[in-house]
This record gives C-alpha cells, sequence and structure tokens, in this order.
C-alpha cells in the first residue's frame, strides 16, 4: 500500500506531527487532490492545544482548505478530471442530511451526526501531501484566473488564491441578505481576516461600506480595496453605545444601513454584550438584517422593543451554499472581485510540514487582515 506524509493531530497534549499515512483511493463521491498551499490560521495553536475548543475527533490531520491539484477521481465524476486545479471547500454536507455538516479538518460538533459525520466519513484534511476530498468540494479554478493579464487572464499565483475563505466566508453572509449596489452595510469589526474580506466583497458587490473598528490605524488598509475611494466610510468606535450609534449613523448620512454583518472573535463576548452590536443594530433601517457570522460562545443581549418597532431581522450565518462559491469564482475570474498583493492579502512566510511550529508562531503573531501564513505540504510551486 502506498504511503504519505501528513501533519497528525494525536491529542491536545502532543505537538502536531509529520507521520506516515496510507494514501487512500478515490472512490465514488470523492476526490483524491495533492493540496499545493493551505492557510495556517492564528487560532490554529489555540486549536491544537484544546484552548479554543472546537470538536473534533482525534487523531486527525487539520487544514480545513486549500488550493490542489486533482490526483484522481471517483467513477461517478462527470467533469473533474485529474490535473485540474481546484479550491477544496472545507463545508461538508451529509448526504443524507443537509442540516449536517462540519468544518474539514477543524471543526466536527454540534450534533451527534455531525461529530459521526468527521468519525467516519472525512477526518483528514489538507495538511498531507494527499487529501481524500468530497467530489462536490471541489471547485475548478479557471485557466483564466493564472494566465497573464496580457494573455486576456488574471495573473494570478496559487498563493494569491489559497486563502479564499478569507472574503467567500463574509460573501455567503452578505448575498444571502441581498447586499448589491445601492444598499449600505455596517460591517464590525472590520480589520480582521474575516471581517476585512467583508469590506472587500461588500465593496465588490457594489454597496456602500461602513466599516468600524477600534483601531483607526488599521483601517486604513481598507482604502487599498476597489472601490473604497468612492463607496467606503470607516469609523473608530467609542466602545460606548450612544456615541458609536451616533457615529455609525452619521456615516451613513443620517439614513441607516439596510445590514449589519458581525464578525466578533470568541472573545469578544468575555464582558457582555460588545457595544458594537447593540449600536449597529440600533442604526439599521425598518426591515434591515443583522447577520451574526462571528464566535461569541456566550449569549448577548439584543434590543427586543427596538427589533419589534422596526421589524429588524437578526439571524446567524454559517458559511454560504455552493451555488454561492461559484458566483464568488465567476466575480473572480470576470475581475469584479481582486485578491492579491493590490488588496493587501500578502503572504508572510510559507511553511513546510516539517517547520509547521514555524509557522503556527508567524500566524499567531497576525490576526489581522493580510500578511497570509501559509503550509505548502507538497513543497513551493
Amino acid at each position: 500500500m502506498s504511503t504519505h506524509k501528513a501533519l497528525v493531530l494525536s491529542s491536545h497534549t502532543e505537538p502536531i506531527a509529520v507521520k506516515n499515512l496510507p494514501t487512500p483511493s478515490a472512490t465514488s463521491g470523492s476526490a483524491l487532490v495533492s493540496p499545493i498551499y493551505a492557510g495556517i490560521g492564528s487560532n490554529a495553536r489555540l486549536i491544537f492545544t484544546g484552548k479554543l475548543p472546537y470538536p473534533l475527533r482525534l487523531p486527525l490531520t487539520p487544514g480545513q482548505s486549500c488550493i490542489a491539484r486533482v490526483g484522481a477521481v471517483g467513477p461517478d465524476a462527470t467533469s473533474l478530471k485529474p490535473g485540474d486545479i481546484v479550491w477544496v471547500d472545507p463545508t461538508i454536507s451529509s448526504r443524507d442530511d443537509s442540516d449536517t455538516k462540519i468544518l474539514l479538518g477543524l471543526f466536527g460538533g454540534g450534533s451527534p451526526g455531525a461529530e459521526k459525520l468527521m468519525e467516519d466519513g472525512w477526518r483528514h484534511g489538507c495538511y498531507a501531501e494527499k487529501a481524500l476530498v468530497p467530489l462536490e468540494n471541489c471547485f475548478v479554478l479557471p485557466e483564466s484566473l493564472f494566465k497573464s493579464k496580457a494573455d486576456g487572464g488574471q495573473g494570478y499565483t496559487f498563493k494569491d488564491l489559497a486563502s479564499l475563505s478569507t472574503a467567500l466566508v463574509a460573501y455567503g453572509g452578505l448575498e444571502s441578505a441581498g447586499v448589491c449596489a445601492g444598499k449600505t452595510v455596517i460591517i464590525a469589526p472590520a480589520t480582521g481576516k474575516f471581517s476585512g474580506g467583508a469590506v472587500l466583497a461588500a465593496l465588490a458587490m457594489g454597496a456602500k461600506v461602513i466599516a468600524a473598528s477600534r483601531s483607526e490605524e488599521n483601517m486604513k488598509r481598507l482604502y487599498a480595496f476597489p472601490g473604497a475611494k468612492e463607496r467606503l466610510t470607516t469609523v473608530t468606535l467609542a466602545s460606548d453605545v450612544e456615541k458609536d450609534t451616533a457615529a455609525l449613523l452619521k456615516a451613513t448620512g443620517g439614513k441607516g444601513a439596510e445590514v449589519f454583518i458581525d464578525f466578533c472573535p470568541p472573545a469578544a463576548g468575555a464582558s457582555g454584550t460588545p457595544t458594537h452590536i447593540t449600536a449597529a443594530i440600533s442604526v439599521l433601517k425598518r426591515n434591515g438584517q443583522a447577520v451574526l457570522m462571528g464566535g461569541i460562545i456566550s449569549k448577548i443581549e439584543l434590543p427586543y422593543i427596538l427589533l419589534m418597532l422596526k421589524s429588524i431581522t437578526v439571524r446567524g450565518q454559517f458559511m454560504y451554499g455552493r451555488p454561492q462559491v461559484m458566483q464568488f469564482i465567476r466575480m473572480l475570474q470576470n475581475g469584479n472581485l481582486v485578491f492579491g498583493e493590490s488588496v493587501g492579502l500578502n503572504v508572510a512566510g510559507t511553511f513546510s510540514m516539517e517547520k509547521i511550529e514555524e509557522g503556527l508562531d508567524l500566524a499567531e503573531s497576525g490576526a489581522g487582515w493580510g500578511d497570509e501564513v501559509l503550509l505548502a505540504p507538497n513543497g513551493e510551486q
């Protein structure tokens, strides 16, 4: 039996390590891919050590998404073929229960069904020389994305597109809320990897964007985004509901916003409801939407009477749907959405599997927009 190298997390008390694993075969409903680049998240070490208690079925290979080359496909594949460059989507749905979902190599809880889906179905992620993934999770990246602009392409490299999730996750929430040209959306906080991606995506969708953060300095990066000069306004949060409400309302021209999308990190709710949530909801127009996409574990308070009087909808959004991924890729292909260094998505470092600890150190030092840290399981390409 052939084998391949993979990073394996055996327990929360042992360092993640390179091990040899049996290489699986592509069977019906699956594809065997060779990961080219996979992102290393700023919270990866917290997850690996159990300090951030994500439900995992150990031992496993982490790595929730990647850009990869298809090596083999199952007999039921009708369009995907060996050699295709794909983006591997981490959101895996149970094929007999669409409400049961996990994130590949990252999150396998929420229900007994989700635990089983990770335990028995899709345990190993993209931090490996080979990865077996669901066929439907492989999205082909058109060749035109990688052709030079002189040849009519977009001129991207594999590294440029290794972190599509940074904007795609937010795009799922924005598109589901009907964000488009002519609408105003409040994004707060707005300088993290995913919240910064929300600003990038919302501008690409034609919306007027109010980006709010406590760091005025960090928000300066956002003005590198296409459309920012014309449709971006930044608000420095004061952590005071009344002051922030007034500042956000002023930024909308006094008319309010149709959508508020929140990307609070897990620690944000430690001292109660973050003030910007209350402030942003207060600025929503009648029939507005508040979309929660962050990671707060604790409970939050909501302004009941305000929600009722203004018919405001508050809902959560977990990731995105397949049609949204396909539309997102088309936006890249058509040039509506721009990735790479021109929008501040720089690669701070690329590491082999043997250097994973160095990669974790670098990733841990920067949780904001840009400065991506990548793992190259099969070497630099």
